[in-house]
Parts: C-alpha cells; structure tokens; sequence
C-alpha cells in the first residue's frame, strides 16, 4: 500500500525524491486482553540515496465501497477502534542506499481492552537524509507505504452481516439492461456487528433457460479481504459468457464466520445488443406509425360515412 504526500514549502526551485518498500502489507491478530505478540515489518530503501524512514500510525476508516482505507490525518481525531496504544517502540528508521531492515514492534493489549475489532495503518514516510535532505523552501515529495494492523480482541463479539444488494456493471456502469456485455458484479455487504467479518461463498449466473454460464467463489483471496465493523462493502469480480441475448439472473449465497448462516439474493438483468435494441425501437416506431395511419382512415371513414347519411 503506497500513499503519496507532498512537503508544503514556499519554492520549488530544488526538488529530491526518496522511496522504501513495506512487507507485509497486512497483518492480522487475535489477542486476549492482557496479551501480546509481535509485529515483523520489512523496510527496504529503493532509491540511490540515503534516507530516513519517519514511522506514524494512523487511525482510518472505510469507505463504503472497495475496501480501501480513509486514512484519519488529523492527529486529535482518534478512533474508538485505534491501535495507538497497543504498539510499542515506533521509531523512525536510517536507511542506506539498498539497505533493508526488519523492525520488531511489540504488540500489548491492555488488560482492561473490550472485545472487538481494532485496526490502524502503521505507515514509514521515505525523506532524504545526511546531504541529500531537502533545505529551507525546498519541497521533498515523499512516498509513504503502510502495513495495514488488525486486531481482534475476543470476548462478547457479535457477528451481524447484511446483505445489501447485487450489482451488475458495464465499464462502472451499473443497470439492468445492457446494450453492452456487462463486465462485472459486485456484491455489497454490510457488517452490522462490532467484529471483522470475512464473507465467502458462490455466485452464479443462470440464462433465460436455466443454464449455468458463470460462477465464482466469492472473496476467494488468501487471506480473505475483511469487511470493518459499522461498515459496507463491495466485492466486485470479473464476469464472463454473457453471449445469447436475453435476461440472466444472478444468484449469490454468502455466509460469514463459521458459516452457519447462509445469506441468498438474485438479481435479474437483460442483454441486448445495441443493433437489436435499435432493430426493435424501429420496428415500434413503424408499429406506432402505421397504428396511427390506420385510427385516421378510421376516423376519416366514419365522418364520411356520417356526412353521407347527413
């Protein structure tokens, strides 16, 4: 996960730039309060100088759609699910030009911690260091990576996910009714509970007939992509072997946690080529057109009828 920023300064006549790579990029723990563990964290310079890796942590939130992180960079804005107090020794990090480095960073949890769902991004922002750093009035654009922290405490957690609705895209276009083959689904789920959930389980397109022509197994990564609490989520896949023309109908059954509960919602959407669509509004039009020729020469006949018997 890479984040950019950019150094406010009054000039720009002088410019240096700096890069690091992270691993992992996630990592996940289960904790009782009380307990702890350790966090392994890769940082490698990947530029030709030498830098300084400035470590931070930032609380974030969801946003509603892909799973990405809103990082929250206001430093008085602290999240009720924030893993500030529960990792030990941040420190900024000296690098040498291709030097890597692993950092060991414990992991506490308080004693008195409720159970539920923390997370927060442990993020190293790349600065030019020793001759190399940016001067007054320089600006350095500086390339921050971050390992994304999850933390379940167990305890009195609920798992609660509702499944909120099927979407069917054509290139971000979402509908019902597709001149176009439309390219993908996405799955839209929403966690209710104050735990991480991580949904699974199998969609399927059916034709007007029945027949299979797709399926997928849903959020099939390893691991699988988590769902915040309080927090919606769209898991989009690729479809394909939309050919014959005519309606579709999409079927997903998901579950979550231990998989005791299966959630099951179908969708219907139409294909139809944007020659044939035309081929029909023109044969309406001629429908219309020759309906109406026909009601004048109705209402035509009878007032010459009328006028005859006048």
């Amino acid at each position: 996960m890479v984040f950019v920023s950019v150094l406010p300064a009054a000039a720009q006549e002088t410019k240096t730039g700096s890069g690091i790579s992270i691993s992992p990029t996630l990592s996940e723990f289960t904790l009782k309060p009380g307990a702890a563990d350790k966090l392994d964290i890769n940082l490698k310079n990947i530029t030709q100088n030498k830098i300084t890796a400035q470590a931070s942590i930032n609380d974030f939130e969801a946003d509603n759609v892909t799973g990405n992180p809103k990082i929250i960079t206001d430093p008085n804005q602290v999240s009720p699910s924030s893993i500030r107090e529960f990792i030990l020794g941040l420190e900024d990090v000296s690098l040498e030009v291709n030097e890597q480095k692993k950092i060991t960073l414990p992991v506490q949890i308080p004693a008195d911690a409720a159970p539920g769902a923390y997370f927060g991004i442990i993020r190293y922002k790349a600065v030019p260091a020793g001759q190399n750093a940016p001067g007054p009035g320089e600006v350095s654009l500086s390339a921050s990576v971050g390992t994304i922290v999850l933390i379940t405490v167990p305890g009195n957690l609920r798992e609660q996910a509702q499944f909120a609705a099927i979407h069917v895209s054509q290139n971000g276009r979402r509908g019902t009714l597709f001149f176009e083959k439309p390219t993908k689904i996405g799955v839209e789920i929403k966690n209710l509970g104050n735990a991480f959930i991580k949904p699974f389980g199998t969609v399927e397109i059916r034709d007007i007939r029945g027949r299979k022509v797709f399926s997928y197994q849903l959020n099939n990564t390893n691991p699988r992509a988590s769902i915040l609490p309080k927090s919606t989520r769209i898991l989009e896949n690729d479809i394909k072997n939309i050919g014959t023309i005519g309606r579709y109908t999409v079927t997903a059954s998901v579950s979550y946690g231990s998989g005791s509960q299966v959630l099951t919602l179908k969708k219907t959407f139409w294909y139809i080529p944007l020659w044939l669509a035309g081929l029909i509004l023109a044969v309406l039009a001629l429908l219309i057109y020759l309906a109406f020729r026909a009601y004048r020469h109705y209402k035509l006949d009878r007032k010459r009828a009328y006028r005859r018997r006048g």
